[in-house]
């Protein structure tokens, strides 16, 4: 297993489920997916390198960013593959309701206030076989917006060490978001956050990685559909 491959694959967990009981929990997996497509910016900072994207989800997937800062011409080395890769790879996906996959009818209100509430539970796995070793050792919470259903910010947790694998050890692990309105309403990514630790195939890994949205403005005759 391949360091930088599971730490991809922790980042994509869940389908979506029949919604449960609870109200809120139905109303934001309804929450509006469809929309208008968006120009936005972008900061990626790992603590070695930090970059400023521009993003246009309207284009071909793969060809989302249009600018980076520093130019990848200027760089050399890991800094322009990294630069590279995240151009090649940034889809442009930040709508926070997609964190509604993740969450069971099971989820238990743990606190609310007059206009939000905050649910915890063990993530779903989804139909990727490989995460079902990784999620029940998190324990996730999600803060909904009780208005609107939008998710105002997602979290998963590692209480303690696991071993997802039989070569590979995560000693922490940490994926913190804060959402915000777009101008449609839809609730999208303000912050990222991901701290992830441990080793695989005798092989350590560290990553800190953070990410910042911001500027969204609707794409020119983008028209409507999920980017």
């Amino acid at each position: 297993m391949r360091p930088r491959l599971f730490l991809t694959g922790l980042c994509v967990i869940g389908l979506a489920l029949p919604a449960g009981a609870d109200a809120l929990l139905e109303k934001a997996r309804k929450a509006p997916r469809e929309g208008p497509a968006y120009l936005f910016d972008m900061v990626f900072d790992d603590g070695a390198q930090r970059f400023s994207f521009k993003v246009d989800q309207a284009r071909p997937e793969g060809e989302r960013v249009v600018a980076i800062t520093p130019d990848i011409a200027s760089l050399e080395g890991d800094a322009a593959k990294r630069a590279e890769r995240l151009k090649t790879q940034t889809k442009g996906d930040i709508w926070c309701s997609d964190f509604t996959k993740s969450i069971p009818a099971s989820a238990r209100r743990v606190s609310e206030t007059a206009s939000a509430a905050t649910y915890s539970f063990t993530p779903l796995p989804g139909d990727n076989d490989d995460m079902r070793d990784v999620v029940k050792h998190l324990t996730g919470k999600a803060t909904l917006d009780k208005a609107t259903g939008n998710v105002l910010a997602f979290e998963l947790t590692a209480p303690k060490a696991f071993k997802p694998a039989m070569v590979a050890k995560v000693d922490t692990f940490s994926m913190k978001v804060s959402c915000k309105v777009a101008p449609d309403g839809r609730s999208h990514i303000d912050t990222f956050n991901m701290q992830v630790s441990g080793n695989a195939m005798m092989q350590a890994f560290s990553q800190n990685e953070t990410r910042k949205v911001s500027n969204l403005k609707a794409a020119p005759q983008s028209g409507f559909g999920t980017p």
